[in-house]
């Protein structure tokens, strides 16, 4: 991405405007020096990157394994499309016009926004850790292809389970720390703090490999898997739906939570790279392109698993269903290992795949660390401006130190809580609350127009049907459904007790707390009577508004008016004006 100092922009003169004050001028000044892509391909790579990580290579087949293969594509690609795809528009249109990052993109709504940036970061640099930590795990993996065998488990399955994580018997027994999990860990901190020290305009090149070299990698174990005796039963599996897990409410949900946990909004991280696009950039294709990306590189790599699966079921002499509950977490990590052990040069092939592994799992963190580094810098702009670096080896050290749990041998339970909770409840809720926020409080109708003035397009009946009905709609439902009806965890034949799923709970509720405890104090500070108190505060900010000047000047020009009786308003977010077309 193309960047000027601050220093080069006050000896241009960006400074010399006698009619606004020092803070104006600073905040103006560090809007410029964002920077935009290079290009929209940049964008577009860079976003995908982000989005088609480890979750969908991992973590989809695991879904899948869980609910019953074929049954579980259902749903999914019926809420990817449905809530998924909306939801992603909305942040990367507010990244865009906002054009700053996560962690001040809420300004529209003064009564949470700070609650919502602290909440995204939170959610993100827990996520972040619990994924690390398994992602940079993945090279002790690969070395199961030199490792002995014996007749009823297969060489990576038993590297996975007594050389990698040499777990525990259980949560109540966490064990020892595991020194080369331990050492991976911090390694691969110190790869995604080294590549961010110059800054996010260093990953617009650096995508254009990393975004796509993991299909070719994914084509050729695809290819090879088909040659393994079995691999036609994996493959009928996972694509034969079972009615009746349809329904299984928990299927339903587990594939919505997926289709967030994959794309990720919420975390911050699509906010945050949108607002270094041009203002004016039409990028609903880029978001379609993106969702549809990653919703077949979904399925496309549940395709490469289950081949293997179908081969390493035939070998033990169960059912192919039985072999991927038996693996949980570690599904993709024994079945990729197995196909990589039987072409030709194994070991080349193993450094590769862990090569891309490495970087799928690298752009989805520099996503989420992003979020998590900008909050800080957003928050304390003066105080930290010029220590970016600082900020970012003492971010990745705390985050490393949170993380060491997960490197004992009881790790493997506390990452399933994790994973089982904060993927669920955290994500729901913080997506439930962002949709709400924009599409009612803020209105999809007022925000429909802030897209018209940035791409000079209109938002059609049918998106704003999707935002303020289906999407808000189902979000919070599902937010309800799964406090009263979400199961326990557990982890292959590890039935966790009742003080782990209460951990558990509070692990997903962490990021959230502030929600209502700082929204009471804005309202306690705030001047007036309670109802106007509160009605100021869910009005835009006056820092609120669109980063470019020229439209800057238009928007404050002529403010929008909401409707004066709530019917109209909520006929006016759904549906528009008289000239806004339905597709």
């Amino acid at each position: 991405m193309e960047r000027e100092s601050l220093k080069e922009k006050r000896d241009n003169g960006y400074c010399r405007d006698s009619s606004k004050n020092g803070e104006d001028i600073l905040n103006s000044n560090l809007k410029e020096a964002r920077g935009n892509w290079g290009s929209r391909i940049e964008f577009l790579l860079a976003l995908i990157g982000y989005t088609v990580g480890v979750g969908s290579i991992w973590r989809f087949p695991i879904l899948c394994a869980r609910n019953g293969g074929g049954a579980f594509l259902i749903p999914f690609f019926i809420f990817m499309a449905t809530c998924g795809y909306p939801l992603y528009y909305l942040e990367v249109s507010l990244g865009q016009f906002y054009g700053n990052s996560a962690g001040l993109a809420f300004e529209l709504c003064p009564l949470l926004k700070e609650q919502l940036s602290v909440a995204t970061a939170a959610v993100s640099s827990m996520t972040v850790t619990n994924q690390s930590s398994i992602s940079f795990q993945i090279n002790e993996t690969l070395g199961a292809t030199l490792n002995a065998t014996t007749k009823n488990i297969s060489p990576a399955t038993e590297f996975w389970l007594h050389n990698v994580l040499r777990a525990s018997s259980g949560l109540e027994d966490m064990g020892t720390i595991q020194w080369h999990l331990v050492i991976s860990n911090f390694v691969g901190w110190a790869i995604v703090v080294a590549s961010l020290v110059k800054g996010v305009h260093s990953l617009g090149k650096v995508v254009y490999v990393t975004a796509t070299a993991p299909y070719l990698l994914l084509t050729v174990l695809f290819i090879r898997g088909l040659l393994l005796d079995g691999a036609i039963d994996g493959i009928i599996w996972y694509i034969t739906p079972d009615f009746n897990k349809l329904a299984d409410p928990q299927v339903w949900l587990e594939a919505a939570i997926q289709v967030f946990y994959s794309l990720g909004p919420t975390y911050g991280g699509v906010i945050t790279m949108a607002s270094h696009n041009k203002f004016h950039q039409k990028s609903i294709v880029e978001t379609i392109i993106c969702v549809a990306s990653d919703a077949f590189t979904a399925f496309y790599a549940g395709l490469v698993v289950f081949t293997c699966m179908g081969f390493i079921a035939k070998e033990a002499g169960v059912s192919v269903e039985e072999a991927a509950k038996a693996s949980g977490p570690g599904l993709a990590f024994i079945a990729y290992p197995e196909a990589i052990a039987r072409m030709p040069l194994p070991q080349l092939w193993a450094v590769l795949f862990f090569l891309m592994l490495i970087t799928v799992a690298f752009d989805s963190t520099f996503g989420m660390f992003e979020t998590v580094t900008g909050t800080i810098l957003d928050i304390f702009p003066h105080q930290l401006m010029n220590r970016k670096v600082p900020v970012l080896i003492g971010t990745a050290l705390v985050l490393f130190l949170l993380s060491i749990p997960l490197a004992m041998s009881g790790g493997i339970y506390l990452f399933q809580l994790g994973d089982w909770y904060i993927s669920a409840f955290a994500l729901l809720f913080g997506s439930a609350l962002e949709g709400m926020i924009i599409c009612w409080i803020y209105g999809a109708d007022r925000f429909s127009k802030d897209i018209e003035l940035m791409t000079g397009r209109k938002s059609s009946k049918i998106l704003r049907i999707f935002w303020c009905i289906i999407m808000t709609g189902f979000l919070t439902l599902a937010f309800i459904v799964t406090l009263f009806t979400y199961s326990e965890p557990y982890y292959g034949n590890y039935k966790f007790k009742p003080y782990a799923i209460i951990i558990g709970l509070c692990m997903s509720i962490v990021p959230f707390i502030p929600v209502i405890g700082v929204a009471m104090i804005e309202v306690y500070q705030a001047d007036g009577p309670i109802p106007k108190r509160l009605s100021k505060l869910l009005k835009p900010s006056p820092k609120w508004g669109p980063i470019d000047e020229n439209a800057r000047e238009m928007y404050t020009a002529k403010p929008y008016r909401y409707e004066d009786t709530l019917f109209k308003r909520i006929k006016m977010n759904i549906l528009g004006d008289k000239g806004t077309p339905w597709i």
